[in-house]
């Protein structure tokens, strides 16, 4: 409902012009989030065919699914990355859409023409590790709340660190450079102010925690803490995104989510703070 609200308010036709960007993060943040609905309404279906035995749940399994397709996609993303001829002709379908700047990194060089894959460093390590983390820390936390019934604990945790791109945005728009001249981090991702992300996760926090008060079964402490955590994670997995991204010379990792690029340029703000975010559920709960 939040996120239908926000994405109204973003339709109209001024403020869809003044801020596209955020009209088209909110839109795809919408069509995730009522797919992820869809599960749940689906594996709340219950089977009383035997009424001395307690009520089953025989679609569960759609939720564990619904992870399971954004791990494949997201595995393909990054292998395609790896891959160079993938990778150029994701660069041209980004370039066919004014989505990449003109260059010809990949060009038909004797060096490439012989070499299949890139050489991976670090950093695609250490970005695929975290990717598969958050893979399983999904599926590890939505069984962990169905066992406690705590079902509003992953809207709580998704608000928190998806909001805070949108927060950041705003702010940063309306305050970037105003109280400090040296960006984020300019090197990795130049767009990205001080002042967006001190101010922005400062909102997204306050507004998590007032959602997981009426969403959660944690006091209204557990929930700011929580809130912050996610948001200030949510900026390092989207540094690390970019870094990643960066390295490969693509501005998206692909076209899939009408502009907003691929599945990893969605979930990158979940990238640390689920995983971390359910270790504590896990042993705190």
């Amino acid at each position: 409902m939040v996120v239908s609200l926000t994405w109204a308010m973003l339709a109209l036709p001024r403020l869809r012009q003044r801020l596209p960007k955020i009209y088209l993060i909110a839109r795809s943040w919408w069509l995730m989030l009522a797919a992820l609905c869809a599960c749940y309404v689906i594996a709340k279906i219950t089977d009383n065919s035997q009424p001395s035995q307690p009520p089953t749940y025989p679609y569960q399994w759609l939720l564990i699914a619904f992870f399971v397709l954004i791990g494949l996609r997201g595995s393909y993303e990054i292998k395609r990355l790896w891959c160079l001829r993938n990778k150029a002709v994701l660069i041209h379908k980004l370039q066919a859409r004014g989505l990449q700047a003109n260059t010809q990194p990949f060009s038909k060089t004797p060096n490439h023409s012989t070499q299949a894959y890139t050489r991976l460093n670090l950093l695609d390590l250490v970005f695929s590790f975290a990717f598969i983390a958050l893979i399983i820390s999904l599926i590890a936390l939505q069984q962990l709340i169905w066992q406690r019934e705590q079902y509003g604990v992953l809207f709580f945790v998704l608000f928190a660190s998806q909001f805070n791109d949108i927060a950041q945005y705003l702010c940063g728009q309306l305050l970037g450079h105003k109280l400090f001249k040296r960006g984020l981090a300019p090197t990795i991702s130049p767009n990205k102010s001080i002042e967006g992300a001190l101010f922005g996760s400062m909102l997204a926090a306050v507004l998590a925690t007032l959602l997981g008060i009426w969403l959660t079964p944690f006091s209204w402490l557990v929930c700011s803490l929580a809130a912050y955590g996610l948001a200030v994670s949510g900026i390092a997995g989207d540094l690390l995104e970019s870094a990643f991204k960066r390295q490969h010379g693509v501005k998206d990792t692909g076209t899939m989510l009408a502009g907003h690029g691929g599945v990893l340029d969605r979930v990158d703000s979940l990238l640390i703070g689920v995983p971390l975010f359910t270790l504590f559920y896990w042993l705190l709960g």
